[in-house]
């Protein structure tokens, strides 16, 4: 997956995968959208509300930090992830939460493909 920050492409290899758009567009909002799964860094959390996640769940972060640092470190992997998130945002544009859409993703097929 591919996250545009203004004119800059920046390829991930870990996290939110393509199929979740088609599972948002499949409940059609009748049912809350959450995110669980591969959320490992903020621009996961990122990539997760672009695709239309309403939230995202860390279990696997919490635990590492909890088994790192008891609850310290929970808190810390929650510190970490938001802080990403945020330099995400600021990178993109966005101001608020509500600013992110499905224009700041691009999934394999809406690549652009070369011709050559």
């Amino acid at each position: 997956m591919q996250m545009l920050r203004r004119g800059i492409t920046v390829k991930t290899s870990y996290g939110v995968k393509p199929e979740m758009s088609c599972v948002v567009g499949a409940v059609e909002g009748k049912v809350p959208d959450l995110f669980d799964g591969g959320i490992r860094r903020g621009t996961d959390v990122f990539k997760a509300l672009a695709i239309g996640a309403q939230a995202v769940l860390i279990g696997r972060p919490a635990v590492y930090g909890l088994a790192a640092k008891g609850e310290y470190g929970v808190k810390r992997v929650i510190e970490m992830l938001r802080d990403e998130l945020e330099l995400t945002m600021a990178l993109s544009g966005c101001p608020t939460l509500n600013h992110i859409s499905r224009k700041h993703v691009r999934t394999k097929p809406e690549r652009p493909r070369s011709m050559l």
